[in-house]
């Protein structure tokens, strides 16, 4: 956008580091420093005076062109005598033909000299990237990629839903503890799904006895107040959690109610950041406002049908016992 004298800004500001412009340049397919293509050509300005900034200019073609201030052969910094940069400036002022821009300057001796220093600065550049973690995180690749997928337990081949990389991998360092708290399970949960999500601990429930292990007068498990039950079940708090999604919208409601591929995306996070001694169920919450009208053919039994009209709460009827194959495959 143009300022007060109409006159357009410059493409890159004065603010604009090294360092930042070739991190936004690279792609996962277009990397500075290594074999194969790289994003932009990388030169100096020659100049004889100290740098004042970074980056000099940034020309847009195929592929881009840097010219830097930072780094370089030439210039009151560079270890070339200053005479040659005074002879660069002299050939660059000698026009082959008539205008003003360099494209009609002689070139050949600095395009030599860049050819040799994009190398250098590319070097230069990638040296500092791979001491960078912000900079190796957002390819996922290098040391430090490596050693998150160890701690988010992707180091090594084995079959897992490729989808749910990116979320262990933003939670490695949680799911690497051995601290088992409610986060180091919601948090996951809350990423992949974009909906707050709480956990509800120590739910009561009736715990069923193999056969085995009920108590039988004269025989086994008789001691009073050592390992007698009286019954064929036990009531138990410490074994069973419930996954409270919500408030949430009607479609992801639906999706967390019928959507195979997003329970077995849950199934997969609870196996990895919950205790196998617990099992953790799942209550999906629908939000007050986006409960459907009861309308014959448009609302479902069990589903999406209430039939007390002007509900002053979130609806949270609807609940999974379990997230494993075998007790979660209905809910209730």
């Amino acid at each position: 956008m143009a300022d007060d004298p109409r006159h357009p800004p410059p493409d890159l500001s004065p603010a604009t580091g090294f360092f930042e412009l070739l991190r936004r340049l690279e792609a996962p397919e277009l990397r500075f420093g290594r074999t194969g293509p790289e994003p932009a050509r990388l030169g100096q300005r020659v100049r004889l005076s100290m740098a004042a900034r970074d980056v000099a200019a940034l020309h847009p073609g195929a592929p881009p062109f840097v010219e830097v201030e930072v780094l370089g052969l030439l210039g009151p910094e560079g270890p070339m005598p200053l005479h040659l940069t005074r002879w660069l400036m002299q050939r660059l002022s000698d026009r082959w033909f008539e205008g003003a821009d360099g494209g009609t300057a002689d070139t050949t001796a600095l395009d030599f000299l860049n050819m040799i220093q994009h190398r250098l600065l590319a070097l230069y550049w990638r040296a500092w990237a791979d001491q960078r973690p912000e900079v190796q995180a957002a390819f996922g690749t290098g040391r430090l990629g490596a050693m998150i997928d160890a701690l988010a337990g992707l180091g090594l081949p084995g079959p897992r839903p490729a989808r749910l990389d990116g979320v262990k991998r933003r939670h490695a360092t949680s799911l690497a503890s051995g601290i088992q708290s409610p986060a180091r399970l919601t948090d996951p949960v809350a990423c992949h799904l974009g909906a707050p999500t709480t956990l509800r601990e120590f739910l009561p429930h009736w715990m069923p006895i193999p056969l085995p292990l009920q108590s039988r007068l004269g025989r086994q498990h008789a001691r009073l107040g050592r390992g007698a039950v009286a019954g064929a079940r036990s009531f138990q708090r410490q074994t069973r959690a419930e996954l409270r999604v919500g408030p949430v919208d009607l479609p992801l409601y639906l999706r967390l109610i019928e959507d195979p591929a997003l329970a077995a995306d849950l199934r997969h996070l609870v196996g990895v950041a919950a205790p196998r001694e617990v099992t953790v169920g799942l209550r999906p919450l629908l939000r007050r406002a986006a409960i459907p009208a009861p309308r014959l053919g448009s609302v479902r039994l069990g589903r999406t049908l209430w039939l007390a009209g002007g509900r002053h709460r979130d609806a949270e009827d609807w609940r999974r016992p379990s997230l494993l194959p075998a007790e979660g495959e209905a809910g209730c």
